[in-house]
């Protein structure tokens, strides 16, 4: 009893902050919100669109949350930021434990994204290629769509349809069978674990990768992202990881905030990376990155 109502308190904080986030991280532009890409709770997605100054560049973000907490609804502040720097953004919501179990949440944004590709250009979302981004567990599901032709698949996605994946304090290998929770989460995976790590998908013609991640992080340390990091360059994909100091896990995903202290060396380093899309671009992103620092 005494942890149901931890759990509610510490959930209505959770909202409570990030709807206070909403309010003072709005910026001018279009959203369009919950539009539903499939009948049950929870499957649907909200379009932030910039103004006049529309960059070319689409962005999906998926939330993270252990893949069993979190909403859509919390991160209008991110979208509405890159609607600002001229991207336009889809911030997905999908279903989530114990409502449903691996494989479905991944399917889910597939499903999302197919939508996307096919009635999006009604609310001003093409079919033209589109980068993932998505924080920790929302990390671990963009690069299962962009790497496992398994969602690929079901998504519609063409060679060239997803331009990149953006991971924040993303979580890239690990090891469910340490957590009963995380076991019946990846239950359906359990005859063979690695196929649910993004780490195992990585190769020489997979999309170009950026990694942020604090070296505080202690949900999921950093390590994680620099083993992933080290296989894609064995691998032959264009990878960069940037170690931001200081930064634990949530910190990333603040700097979409305008008032924060980092706000504009986030974006810079984002509007870097989708205009790398050759490898010797993302190297030479990677030379440049290594000069701005995060206080």
């Amino acid at each position: 009893m005494m942890r149901v109502s931890v759990e509610k308190v510490q959930a209505a904080i959770r909202k409570g902050v990030f709807a206070g986030m909403r309010i003072v991280g709005h910026r001018p532009g279009k959203a369009i919100r919950n539009l539903h890409y499939g009948p049950e709770p929870g499957q649907s997605l909200d379009i932030y669109l910039p103004g006049d100054d529309f960059r070319g560049i689409q962005m999906v973000f998926l939330h993270g949350g252990s893949w069993q907490s979190g909403h859509k609804d919390e991160y209008a502040y991110l979208g509405a930021a890159l609607a600002a720097f001229g991207i336009s953004c889809a911030v997905v919501g999908y279903r989530l434990f114990p409502q449903v179990r691996y494989p479905q949440f991944v399917e889910d944004v597939a499903h999302a994204i197919s939508w996307l590709r096919r009635d999006g250009l009604r609310y001003g979302f093409s079919d033209a290629p589109v980068y993932l981004m998505g924080h920790s567990a929302g990390a671990h599901i963009a690069c299962l769509m962009a790497m496992d032709d398994r969602y690929r698949d079901i998504a519609g996605l063409e060679e060239g349809s997803v331009a990149g994946v953006i991971g924040l304090s993303g979580v890239y290998r690990f090891k469910p069978e340490t957590s009963a929770v995380y076991m019946d989460i990846f239950a359906a995976a359990q005859a063979d674990l690695e196929t649910v790590k993004p780490i195992n998908y990585v190769g020489k013609d997979k999309v170009p990768l950026l990694m942020l991640h604090g070296d505080a992080d202690e949900v999921i340390g950093i390590r994680n992202a620099q083993q992933m990091l080290e296989a894609a360059r064995k691998a032959g994909q264009p990878a960069v990881l940037h170690s931001q100091p200081g930064y634990g896990h949530a910190r990333p995903i603040f700097d979409f905030l305008p008032f924060m202290p980092n706000h504009q060396k986030m974006m810079a380093v984002i509007l870097s990376f989708v205009s790398s899309r050759s490898v010797g671009q993302v190297d030479s992103f990677n030379t440049s990155l290594n000069k701005e620092q995060f206080q």
